[in-house]
């Protein structure tokens, strides 16, 4: 039996702050949901190969690690930003540099103090804007983004936004 003063028989352990924990885990998952998502968009570039073997056992878990990360890692919640372009036109603005959504859904509600945000459009992980059109002039509209991957979703702040007024006809 070995000795309990023998540091290499005895084990020890290190628990770090609850806080600490978290933190720290979800910048890994964070960090290897970064790389397997370029690490798949390589292979996916990849002219076609047939897979036999070990490659094929590699690919098949490597694939299986990426849809776990991406069940374990909701989308991070995105602040967005808002303007004017026309009368009739508003531009949404954000980034997102954890690469772990699916796409976003826009939702907007009419009135500076209306709570009721509908969907009104849904865009592509790889975009980073979007121009609403066909709206009234001189109104205020509010916004929210709505990051979405298969684990989850996580709302943007809410942001409101004043379309301008048609300028005085001569």
């Amino acid at each position: 039996m070995p000795a309990r003063d023998n540091p290499r028989t005895e084990e020890q352990t290190y628990e770090a702050p609850e806080s600490a924990r978290g933190s720290d885990m979800q910048r890994l998952l964070t960090t290897l949901d970064q790389v397997f998502s370029t690490f798949k968009t390589q292979l996916r570039d990849e002219a076609p190969k047939r897979l036999d073997g070990a490659a094929k056992v590699a690919v098949d878990t490597f694939n299986d690690i990426v849809a776990g990360l991406k069940f374990r890692s909701l989308p991070t919640a995105l602040k967005i930003a808002a303007r004017p372009i026309l009368p009739t036109e508003i531009e949404l603005t954000w980034t997102d540099d954890t690469i772990n959504a699916d796409g976003y859904r826009v939702k907007r509600c009419e009135g500076q103090y209306c709570e009721d945000l509908v969907e009104v459009w849904k865009l592509s992980a790889n975009v980073r804007s979007f121009r609403d059109v066909s709206l009234a002039p001189n109104t205020t509209y509010r916004y929210q983004l709505v990051t979405f991957n298969s684990r989850g979703e996580t709302p943007s702040n809410i942001v409101n936004v004043t379309t301008t007024a048609r300028p005085p006809r001569a």
